[in-house]
C-alpha cells in the first residue's frame, strides 16, 4: 500500500473538525461539555442564550456557575463519585433540576449527561433544555382546571339554589295577590320579594364564576367606558384615592355585556380601594393588543384582544393568594367585609365573553388586574325592551320540570294566569304523554333534568316530530348546550318572576301561531 500524504490527513481532520463546530453550534438544546473536574471546555450559543453567558465568559470556569444550590453542590459529588468508583447517578441519565441565568435567576430544565472518552481522558457533554416556557404553560392549565372544576360545582349550587329561589319568588307573589291590602302585610312581603332579589344577585354572580350567568352583549367601547366611570369611581371609593384613566382613541370595539362589564369595573375599582387603606393610586388603562403564537395565556387563542388594566398602589399579594384569589368565598378580608365573590365574578364573566381575566402582584407592591377581550365586528346584539302588562292566556300548556316544588308552584302560576296546565316529572314521561296524543299549545321545560331525556334533548324531539308545539326552555344556565338548541325555542331565566313568566309564555304561543298565519 502506498503512504497517505499528511495533506491528505490533515485535510481530514480539518473537515471532521468543521463538522464537530457544526454540530456543537448547530445543536437546538444547549450543549456544555466539562472534564473530570467540572471545568467546561465547551458551550455553545443555545447554552449561551438559555443560561446569559458568553462562552468566553465561562469556559474555564467549574460548572458550578450554572448552577443553585443545592444542584452545585450535588452535581461536584455526583461527579466525583463517578469519577472514583463508577458510581453513575447522572450519567446516561435525565433528570429535571434547577439552572442558573448570568442575572442570578434560577430556572427549571432538563439536563441529560453523557460520557466521552478517546482511552486517556474522559469529559462529560451535558445537553439542557430551558422548561420555563413548559412549566409556565402547565400552571396555568393546572389553574385552569381547579377553576373548571370549582366553576362546576359552583354552578350546580346555584342551579339548585336558583329553583329555590323561583319557589319562593312565585310563593310571595301568589301571597300578594290574596286577602286585604294590609299596611303591614305589605311591608312584609316587599320586604321578603327584596330579599328573594338579593338571592337571585348572588346566584347571579355564582353563575358569573361557573360561566354559566345569562348575558346580553352589545358592542362596547371598553376605552370609553373606562373613562366614563372614573367620575363615578371618585365618589365610590372616596378623596383618599387618586383615579387616572388612560384611554385609547382608535380602541377596538368588543362584544360584551355591558352591565356586567361595568359591574366588574366597578368591582376591580372597590377590591383595589380596599387595599389601600391609607389612601394610594387606582389607574385604569386601556389599549389594543394581538398576540401571537407563545403568548403568555395557555387558554386564550393567538388574535387581537381589547385589555384593560386596572392597577393600585396598595398591599399586594403573596403568590400563594394571587394564585387563589379568583376563587368564588375565597377573601383575605375579615369576617363580614367580603363575600369573596367580588374577583370570581369577574374572572367568569371575562371567560364567558370570550376572554381572560389574571393579576401580577407581589406584596407591598400593589396589584395588576388584567383583563382581555376579543375584537368584535359591527354587529350589535340587543333586547327589545318588553311591555308592561300581565298577559294571560287560556291554552294548554305541558310542564316539565324534575324538581317537586318549582313544578307545582310554576303550574299553579300558570294556572292563576289562565292556562290549562298538565305536569310531567322529567322528559320521558313528557315524551309518553306526547306519544300517547296529549298535544299542548305550549311545552315549557326545564332546560336540566338527570338522565339522557334533559329538556334540551326533548326540545328536539318535539321540534323534530311536534313542530306545531311552541316550546320554552327554564333555566338559570347560558352555555353552549343552551345556544345550540332548536331554532325558535324561547329562554326564561331562572329564577322568574310571575310577570315574566306570563309575557315569555304568551310570547311563545303568540310567534309560533303568527308563524303558522293564525290571527291572535
Amino acid at each position: 500500500r502506498g503512504s497517505v500524504s499528511p495533506n491528505v490527513v490533515q485535510e481530514e481532520l480539518d473537515r471532521a473538525d468543521r463538522r464537530y463546530r457544526s454540530l456543537i453550534d448547530n445543536c437546538v438544546d444547549g450543549l456544555v461539555v466539562i472534564d473530570e473536574k467540572g471545568i467546561i471546555l465547551e458551550f455553545n450559543p443555545s447554552a449561551e442564550r438559555i443560561f446569559g453567558h458568553e462562552a468566553n465568559e465561562v469556559v474555564g470556569r467549574s460548572v458550578g456557575a450554572l448552577m443553585p444550590e443545592p444542584e452545585r453542590s450535588n452535581h461536584d459529588r455526583y461527579i466525583s463519585g463517578y469519577v472514583a468508583g463508577g458510581q453513575a447517578k447522572i450519567i446516561g441519565i435525565g433528570r429535571e433540576v434547577q439552572g442558573l441565568r448570568k442575572n442570578g435567576e434560577s430556572f427549571p430544565m432538563h439536563l441529560s449527561v453523557g460520557e466521552i472518552s478517546d482511552g486517556r481522558n474522559r469529559s462529560f457533554m451535558g445537553l439542557v433544555q430551558d422548561l420555563t416556557r413548559q412549566k409556565t404553560v402547565e400552571a396555568q392549565l393546572l389553574q385552569a382546571s381547579k377553576m373548571e372544576a370549582v366553576g362546576r360545582l359552583t354552578g350546580g349550587i346555584a342551579h339548585d339554589f336558583n329553583n329555590l329561589l323561583a319557589v319562593l319568588t312565585m310563593d310571595l307573589e301568589m301571597l300578594a295577590d290574596l286577602g286585604p291590602d294590609d299596611a303591614e302585610r305589605s311591608e312584609l312581603l316587599t320586604e321578603a320579594l327584596d330579599m328573594a332579589r338579593a338571592g337571585a344577585e348572588l346566584t347571579h354572580r355564582l353563575l358569573a364564576f361557573s360561566r354559566r350567568q345569562p348575558l346580553t352583549p352589545s358592542i362596547v367601547n371598553v376605552s370609553e367606558m373606562a373613562l366614563s366611570l372614573a367620575g363615578l369611581l371618585h365618589r365610590t371609593i372616596g378623596e383618599d384615592v387618586r383615579i387616572d384613566a388612560v384611554g385609547s382613541p382608535n380602541a377596538w370595539p368588543v362584544s360584551v355585556d355591558r352591565g356586567q362589564l361595568e359591574n366588574a369595573i366597578v368591582n376591580l375599582a372597590i377590591n383595589a380601594r380596599d387595599s389601600m387603606p391609607n389612601g394610594g393610586r387606582l389607574e385604569l388603562k386601556c389599549g389594543n393588543v394581538s398576540l401571537g403564537r407563545g403568548h403568555p395565556f395557555a387558554d386564550l387563542p393567538p388574535g387581537d384582544y381589547v385589555r384593560l388594566d386596572v392597577t393600585d398602589t396598595g398591599e399586594g399579594m403573596s403568590p400563594e393568594t394571587a394564585a387563589r384569589a379568583f376563587e368564588p368565598l375565597f377573601t383575605t378580608k375579615e369576617s363580614g367585609r367580603g363575600t369573596g365573590l367580588g374577583l370570581s365574578m369577574v374572572y367568569g364573566f371575562a371567560k364567558q365573553s370570550g376572554g381572560h381575566a389574571s393579576i401580577r402582584s407581589e406584596p407591598g407592591k400593589g396589584a395588576t388586574v388584567t383583563l382581555h377581550f376579543p375584537r368584535a365586528d359591527a354587529e350589535r346584539v340587543g333586547r327589545k325592551a318588553e311591555a308592561a302588562d300581565v298577559p294571560t292566556g287560556t291554552e294548554s300548556v305541558l310542564l316539565v320540570e324534575d324538581d317537586q316544588r318549582t313544578r307545582k308552584r310554576t303550574a299553579e302560576t300558570l294556572r292563576n294566569l289562565g292556562y290549562a296546565v298538565k305536569s310531567a316529572r322529567n322528559g320521558m314521561d313528557a315524551r309518553r304523554r306526547l306519544r300517547s296524543g296529549e298535544v299542548p299549545d305550549l311545552l315549557v321545560t326545564d332546560a336540566v333534568m338527570p338522565g339522557k331525556w334533559s329538556g334540551v334533548v326533548l326540545a328536539e324531539h318535539v321540534a323534530r316530530y311536534f313542530p306545531a308545539i311552541p316550546i320554552l326552555l327554564l333555566t338559570g344556565y347560558d352555555d353552549e348546550t343552551l345556544r345550540a338548541r332548536p331554532a325558535g325555542v324561547g329562554i326564561l331565566r331562572k329564577p322568574f318572576t310571575r310577570k315574566a313568566l306570563a309575557r315569555t309564555v304568551r310570547r311563545a304561543i303568540d310567534g309560533r301561531r303568527r308563524v303558522q298565519g293564525v290571527k291572535t
